[in-house]
């Protein structure tokens, strides 16, 4: 039995008529009846009564039909899933994220339109730290990484590392500090301030770039606390616990407890990579890559044909954090939080030099 007897008995089985079944159909006559025929005969049953006048359906057709019906439609959504997983349409994506990825525009820009675009994807977000990224990804736990690191991320040949944009560093401070005062600072301001800093196994990569900044303009750090979380470190700065150097996407967390300010050292800067398997991406994975290439492509746009081009694609230009579902949940939420606390925005002015796309 092949699926084209089951559409020829469904044919007739609606029409009740040969030949209008066999227009329908697509086939002459003689051949439609020759194959109701030879299914009739594998069954071993007769599914129709045909007189000169008439054509209908016996006991054992009538039974038959909505079985035939639903293995039709059966094979119809196992060819579509077929066609949907080569375009890389269903299946997962492994992600994985540093702690302050989720509020780079561009970044949850991208992730909100593969969710869009690819809504039966299973989307698995994990925050990872450290040397672990790169391990994650050879060992198959994850498909791409963003990364965070002033300099491209030294991994095996088998991992592309693509550049995805250069930020400025930001001082996050209480409004009352005295160095708040100022509306940019340098590393030798940060001279005997305590200081709260990530702990190694959280943000090794950028703590230790952080210190070696400081160290190389004669600044030994005065580390004050090592946290795990973006909302502990935030949190602690705005209780006046220290001050804390961050990336310029976090100065989207907006506090009245909390003001920013930029470093104007040519070398107080922070890049955001992403990085995965080079020939064994998934086409989940690939998918997602195209999306990010092409919002890497309009950050070299004017900002109101960026505006334009998103509005487009009915594609918001700022996506809620709540859109990111994420392993670590806690640490997004209290920061979500946090930047919903705002009851002013920390004035600061553009910087020369500040986000950028890498090169």
């Amino acid at each position: 039995m092949e699926l084209r007897h089951l559409r020829y008995f469904v044919g007739v089985a609606e029409e009740l008529h040969f030949a209008r079944a066999a227009a329908r159909l697509g086939i002459s006559q003689p051949p439609l009846s020759q194959q109701i025929g030879q299914l009739e005969a594998e069954l071993g049953v007769r599914l129709f009564e045909r007189t000169s006048r008439s054509v209908r359906l016996t006991i054992a057709g009538e039974a038959f039909l909505p079985a035939a019906r639903a293995t039709l439609e059966q094979a119809e959504r196992a060819i579509n899933i077929a066609h949907r997983a080569a375009r890389g349409e269903l299946g997962e994506l492994n992600l994985g994220f540093n702690a302050s990825a989720p509020f780079v525009p561009m970044i949850a820009r991208a992730i909100f339109t593969f969710r869009q675009r690819f809504p039966d994807v299973k989307l698995n977000l994990t925050e990872v730290a450290g040397t672990s990224q790169s391990t994650a990804l050879v060992d198959h736990a994850l498909d791409a990484c963003f990364v965070r690191s002033k300099c491209r991320p030294q991994v095996c040949d088998d991992i592309a590392v693509t550049p995805i944009l250069r930020e400025r560093l930001f001082v996050a401070l209480r409004p009352d500090h005295a160095l708040a005062a100022k509306e940019q600072l340098q590393l030798h301001d940060l001279a005997g301030e305590p200081m709260i800093v990530y702990a190694r196994e959280h943000g090794a990569t950028f703590t230790d770039e952080l210190l070696g900044m400081l160290r190389g303009v004669g600044v030994e750090p005065r580390i004050e606390h090592r946290v795990r979380e973006v909302s502990t470190l935030l949190g602690m700065a705005a209780a006046g616990v220290g001050i804390a150097v961050v990336a310029e996407s976090l100065c989207a967390l907006q506090s009245a407890r909390l003001v920013y300010r930029p470093l104007s050292d040519p070398e107080s800067i922070t890049s955001i990579w992403l990085i995965h398997l080079l020939d064994e991406a998934s086409l989940p994975c690939r998918n997602f890559l195209d999306i990010v290439a092409r919002e890497r492509s309009l950050l070299d746009l004017p900002p109101d044909e960026v505006s334009r081009i998103i509005l487009d694609d009915s594609v918001p230009q700022e996506v809620p954090l709540t859109a990111v579902s994420v392993a670590a949940p806690r640490a997004v939420e209290c920061a979500a939080q946090l930047a919903a606390a705002a009851d002013r925005p920390a004035a600061r002015k553009p910087i020369p030099g500040g986000r950028n796309r890498l090169e």
